[in-house]
């Protein structure tokens, strides 16, 4: 789910109809220096915006998101700007402007690029929902996300209990959008959640996977601005998954794109150096 930024004010963009795209950490704690390698994006597309959504820096040229942080109605954003500070507002006051802010703190992208495949969800429970955004410069944050092997997932739910199946979802935007957990610190947060399925009517065979909060504990799940963030696996920066969308977004239940498929890796690395 995407957010719509109207100058320091965030409100939650909603799709008409079932499917929400998903934002931002819920039941989560703020990140710190944990992720340094996961920033915010902001974006206009087809001239409306701004809009905000999450990525992981996978080469120091490359950030992966989803397709739909990238692209909207088969045109691609029509400005990208990318930060990777821990609170994304920070030094918003000391500028006249939104856009002298951005032009001070923010960097401008040179390109996104969608998967090939990605069609506004018109393919869905199949999303292809994954992008890239190539940066002008390399940018050293110290860590790296990595790929996964293909079939990952399969494997972390073929092994026996729970303990090798725990992921950490990491973006910004929304902490919940229902009291008492309503807030919206537009900062960088993580939670722990749990894969609990990749082959249903909403996944799709080999697209997407649910995650889930369930049973509490501690574990979160993902609400409006974390799109495109991603699924970590444990406390590794293997990313199994980026934040696609919920059907009852915010509740520690969410649907992500899977990075670990055949035409997922074809498309990411194709693109890499």
């Amino acid at each position: 789910m995407m957010k719509k930024i109207y100058a320091v004010v965030l409100i939650p963009l909603l799709l008409l109809g079932a499917v929400s795209y998903v934002g931002a950490i819920t039941f989560g704690q703020p990140d710190g220096d944990d992720h340094p390698h996961v920033g915010t994006l902001l974006f206009v597309q087809n001239g409306v915006g701004f809009f905000s959504c999450s990525g992981t820096l996978i080469s120091p040229t490359k950030m992966l998101t989803a397709g739909h942080c990238v692209e909207e109605a088969g045109n691609t954003n029509d400005v990208t700007y990318v930060r990777f500070d821990e609170n994304a507002f920070d030094g918003f006051g000391n500028y006249p402007t939104l856009q002298d802010w951005l032009d001070a703190e923010w960097i401008l992208a040179v390109e996104v690029i969608p998967h090939p495949d990605y069609d506004d969800f018109s393919a869905f429970p199949q999303t292809f929902d994954s992008g890239l955004v190539v940066l002008p410069e390399p940018v050293d944050v110290g860590i790296l996300g990595i790929l996964p092997p293909e079939g990952f997932l399969e494997g972390v739910l073929a092994t026996r209990g729970n303990s090798t199946n725990w992921w950490t979802a990491v973006g910004y935007g929304s902490q919940g959008i229902l009291k008492p957990f309503a807030m919206d610190d537009y900062a960088r947060y993580n939670s722990i959640t749990r894969l609990v399925e990749i082959n249903s009517t909403n996944t799709g065979p080999g697209s997407s996977a649910k995650f889930s909060n369930n049973p509490g504990n501690g574990r979160g799940g993902t609400c409006f601005g974390d799109s495109g963030g991603p699924i970590f696996f444990q406390d590794t920066n293997i990313i199994g998954a980026v934040v696609s969308f919920g059907i009852t977004p915010c509740i520690g239940v969410d649907f992500q794109f899977r990075v670990d498929t055949e035409s997922a890796l074809d498309f990411i690395e194709g693109n890499l150096p």
